[in-house]
């Protein structure tokens, strides 16, 4: 099986999970007879007995529904600010990193395999819209169509090259960022480059990745909308910046000196956005992506999350459980005496003001008293 391309830093935890679940036990070769051949494609997430507890990559809210997902393919949701979960109903069984909804109803989760799903009844139930053997497919077609209109472009060349890369190796890569602008409008992006697009609810997909100005094609970490301008965090300081409603991105003047890898991306909420990654680093633009602010958040640890509370203050987390927040749209840092008992990889403000931290040992609700003023 191909791996996800190492760099000189530590890999985002969403992918070295996809990496390590996928050795385990998802990549399990079935015979021919499955739609697929690939397990944990063909096979529903495995039923839990304790929700709150399974290792979860990623959350949102479906109106006041909390909705995370995480490993085996196990989505849950809880409607009480995550006192209790229930287990939603999944038709495969694959690591997801990412969830996303429009509105109370509508949303879509995605991840290893290339798998997408959407759920058109809060997160209770999901359904496949697309997965990586069809990915794989529109590579191959579009990078096709690049070069016979143009068969000298070096662009294409490229192109067509990767999507041999990709049809070779098979529909074994992650989905690792979504965003969702509207019931009818996503687009989500992954390992080496990967995104795809829909403009009708996901009742067709087109494939977006030759509209993202990466030639190397480097892993898509994380996307956010700040303003009018859509951010992608990505893969040893290729982070870029789209003007046009992500239908095309270029390069950021490179935010890090040293490359950095970027693992999110945040709105401030004073026009500006913040990224945020391996060792600490964090950096914010309030000029486009054209200049670049360094931020001392104050840890050396990886921030593997960040999310915006309801009174306007930017609350980050580390891989080690360290909780930081800023009060002043993300220009300085201060560490919590609170911290998290477990790798975190996501949070979420539930609506009663509780924080919802989605992390290695599932569910953990932090009081909202601790991230008042």
């Amino acid at each position: 099986m191909q791996t996800i391309r190492q760099t000189n830093y530590f890999l985002g935890r969403r992918l070295l999970l996809a990496f390590a679940a996928t050795l385990a036990c998802l990549a399990t070769v079935l015979p021919a007879a499955a739609a697929t051949g690939i397990r944990a494609l063909d096979n529903p997430a495995i039923a839990v007995k304790a929700p709150g507890q399974v290792t979860m990559i990623a959350e949102t809210l479906a109106g006041k529904r909390l909705v995370a997902v995480g490993v085996h393919g196990v989505i849950i949701y809880s409607d009480d600010n995550g006192a209790t979960w229930s287990q939603a109903s999944v038709p495969v069984g694959v690591l997801l990193t990412c969830v996303g909804f429009a509105n109370p109803q509508d949303g879509w989760a995605a991840g290893q395999f290339g798998i997408i799903l959407h759920s058109s009844d809060g997160g209770l139930t999901w359904q496949v819209q697309l997965n990586g053997n069809q990915v794989n497919q529109m590579i191959v077609d579009n990078a096709n169509a690049a070069l016979k209109a143009d068969p000298n472009s070096d662009t294409a060349q490229r192109a067509v090259h990767r999507a041999g890369f990709f049809a070779a190796a098979g529909p074994d890569k992650p989905f690792l960022s979504i965003l969702v602008f509207d019931a009818n409008n996503a687009e989500i992006f992954g390992a080496y480059r990967m995104a795809v697009r829909t403009a009708d609810g996901g009742k067709t997909w087109s494939e977006e990745s030759l509209n993202i100005a990466d030639p190397l094609s480097h892993n898509l970490y994380g996307v956010a909308a700040a303003g009018p301008d859509v951010f992608i965090a990505g893969e040893a300081g290729n982070d870029y910046v789209s003007t046009d409603g992500a239908q095309h991105f270029i390069m950021t003047t490179p935010p890090s000196p040293n490359d950095t890898t970027m693992f999110g991306a945040l709105p401030t909420g004073d026009g500006g956005v913040l990224l945020y990654g391996v060792a600490g680093e964090a950096y914010t633009s309030h000029d486009g992506g054209k200049t670049w602010a360094t931020i001392n958040v104050g840890t050396g640890q990886n921030l593997t999350a960040a999310r915006a509370l309801s009174d306007g203050s930017i609350l980050a987390a580390s891989e080690d459980g360290g909780l930081y927040i800023s009060h002043d749209h993300a220009q300085t840092f201060h560490r919590l005496p609170q911290s998290v008992p477990m790798a975190p990889f996501d949070l979420i403000q539930a609506e009663n003001g509780d924080v919802v931290v989605a992390g290695s040992a599932g569910m953990v609700t932090l009081p909202a008293q601790d991230f008042q003023n």
